[in-house]
């Protein structure tokens, strides 16, 4: 059915799922209103979502109101790291096969 769609090289040849595995179908499952079936595909790709809107909504207000809204701990250099952080130990437990960071597989 969505052939079209890229496979990921690291569940393909590893049989480990990546940071980003299930992301596309936590998207879908978002837009379609199902947020339960998106948790269950990509957790920290639905847990990140609140953040970035507010973000979203922070730099929107700031072009059209022409003030200058700024959320410092973005620009924080240790922000990057602590990211990389996340996103690794993310990476890590839900390619551990055993109960509960099974839940975290895609």
């Amino acid at each position: 059915m969505y052939f079209f769609f890229p496979e990921c090289p690291f569940h393909k040849f590893l049989d480990l799922d990546c940071p980003g595995c299930g992301s596309q179908r936590a998207i879908h499952a978002i837009l379609n209103g199902q947020i339960m079936a998106a948790l269950d595909y990509n957790l920290l790709l639905v847990m990140s979502i609140p953040l970035l809107l507010i973000h979203l909504f922070f730099r929107i207000y700031a072009h059209l109101s022409k003030k200058d809204v700024i959320l410092n701990f973005w620009y924080n250099p240790v922000v990057p790291k602590i990211i990389l952080i996340i996103v690794i130990v993310f990476w890590i437990i839900r390619n551990i096969p055993a109960y509960p960071f099974t839940y975290l597989a895609a």
